[in-house]
């Protein structure tokens, strides 16, 4: 009787462990599979961001950088020779950037601007201006010249405004009047209809 009993207090105990025994090992498959899932997203994640850097700084990305600088060198070049003030690099990007989905030919025509200059040896807008083509070109160059001084590339209500402290329009007088920092009339006050002259007194 001792012996069946001790036998039977036992048999429970070794059932019990073998449920314990197949969850660690579940547990131990489970973690098997949530690392190396990680570790093959890690390795995935690693080669697009490979590629997206070699994409970035690869020979046909500096090709890229390399002729938007070129660009806007030869814009800068152009300005300052219709221009002679200091010139700021940033505004006449943003000005380029601008002008160009509305001109196509802006490339075209700063060779040609360029070119006419270093013909007439120029040093100022007065030494090839004239010798500019008439029409297209010379719509750039007055166009380039308006820019700079107006801050907006065209008279639209709805321009885009690239620059208004840097705008020469404000440049001869800063010294003695500061630049409006606010509207002085009422909010789109240039949509109103002026109201008619009063009649002139009769003496």
């Amino acid at each position: 009787m001792s012996m069946m009993a001790s036998s039977a207090s036992e048999t429970p105990a070794s059932d019990g462990a073998m449920p314990e025994e197949a969850s660690r090992d579940a547990i131990s498959r489970r973690t098997l599979l949530k690392v190396g899932g990680g570790t093959l997203g890690l390795a995935a994640l690693g080669t697009a961001l490979g590629h997206a850097v070699a994409a970035a700084t690869g020979p046909g990305a500096s090709t890229g950088e390399a002729a938007v600088a070129a660009n806007a060198d030869k814009f800068m070049s152009a300005s300052r020779l219709l221009i002679q003030h200091r010139l700021s690099p940033e505004t006449g990007a943003r000005m380029a950037a601008l002008l160009r989905p509305i001109l196509p030919s802006l490339d075209a025509d700063l060779d040609v601007i360029l070119r006419t200059a270093h013909e007439k040896n120029a040093q100022t807008v007065e030494d090839f201006f004239d010798a500019l083509p008439e029409g297209q070109v010379r719509d750039t160059a007055h166009r380039i010249i308006f820019g700079w001084y107006a801050g907006v590339v065209d008279e639209k209500p709805d321009a885009e405004v690239f620059a208004y402290e840097e705008a020469l329009m404000y440049q001869p007088t800063k010294d003695a009047i500061a630049i409006p920092t606010y509207s002085l009339n009422v909010p789109e006050h240039w949509t109103k209809i002026n109201p008619a002259l009063s009649a002139m007194p009769e003496f």
